[in-house]
């Protein structure tokens, strides 16, 4: 087992993000000038999301402010994340899709690591520079395998199974870094549903029993003379993982839960392909307990999101 890890991601503003092959033109930009029916789409370049005209005569109503959102009469429907910022977006299920290659260039400010989430692709490489065009410090190139087969017959019979997540870390810290990323898929689009860049934090070794716990959000459904209906939602997974602290690092450790504790971030328990059931994002909580003379006893939940 591989240490336990918390990756807080930093939040993508327009100025970090340098390039990108996904455009943002889902739809036409909103305009005050323009008189939108019910079910018009259009996109803001502020925040980089999707809303649905939910009136006809719409006109210089703003879809970024919230009362044209929510108030006595709902003007405009939050759809979510452009096609561009899904990725960015905090949620695993909403994927930016793209034909092949996906690249994208970042100047995030320091970060040591970064973690993909919701991946659908064959390859990746990723290159990271001190400095916008300056030495290279940090580059990786190679195939998104999942499988572990464990004797020949699955090595040649098994079916394929693709690597959902990846982790780069290690990374060495500098103010001006640049992260270039690129996915390639032979069939299909390029698909990432999350990008998560940042300080990754180590605790302590995983102890063996960690619990990894799918979930969903559907529902059934019952009418009034009794039918039932699955109401199929999306789904994901909690994770609990024990763990035990050098007396002298609890406070660093507590620290550091404490500060993601409202934060969406990537909770690894093992980097190893076999363990990426381990690795989840969500909200983290977690226990310390000082029952030992040298050592804690820490225990960390993460609430998945969908």
């Amino acid at each position: 087992m591989s240490d336990v890890s918390i990756l807080a991601p930093i939040a993508i503003t327009d100025a970090m993000l340098v390039s990108s092959t996904a455009a943002e033109n889902d739809y036409a930009a909103w305009n005050s000038s323009a008189t939108y029916v019910m079910g018009n789409r259009v996109i803001s370049t502020i925040t980089h999301r999707i809303y649905e005209s939910a009136q006809a005569g719409n006109n210089n109503k703003d879809p970024t402010n919230i009362i044209n959102r929510a108030g006595t009469v709902i003007w405009w429907i939050d759809l979510g994340p452009t096609n561009q910022r899904a990725m960015f977006d905090g949620l695993v299920s909403t994927q930016t899709s793209v034909a092949s290659p996906l690249t994208v260039v970042l100047r995030a400010g320091v970060f040591n690591a970064f973690f993909l989430g919701g991946l659908d692709a064959d390859a990746i490489s990723y290159v990271v520079k001190d400095a916008p065009g300056g030495t290279v410090i940090s580059s990786y190139s190679g195939v998104l395998e999942g499988s572990t087969p464990a004797d020949y017959y699955e090595f040649f019979f098994e079916r394929f199974k693709p690597q959902t997540d990846f982790i780069a870390s290690s990374i060495p810290e500098y103010h001006a870094a640049e992260l270039t990323l690129t996915l390639t898929k032979v069939t299909g689009n390029v698909k990432l549903g999350i990008l998560a860049i940042g300080d990754l934090q180590p605790f302590a070794p995983a102890q063996y029993g960690v619990k990894v716990k799918p979930k969903t959000w559907s529902y059934i459904k019952v009418d009034d003379s009794g039918n039932a209906t699955i109401k199929k939602r999306r789904s994901g997974k909690d994770i609990t993982v024990n763990a035990l602290v050098e007396l002298d690092d609890a406070d660093t450790v507590l620290d550091a839960i404490t500060f993601v504790l409202d934060v969406p971030c990537v909770m690894i328990c093992s980097d190893a392909v076999v363990h990426r059931g381990m690795r989840g994002f969500g909200l983290v909580s977690g226990e310390l307990s000082y029952d030992h003379k040298t050592k804690c006893n820490l225990t960390l939940t993460q609430q998945g999101l969908i």
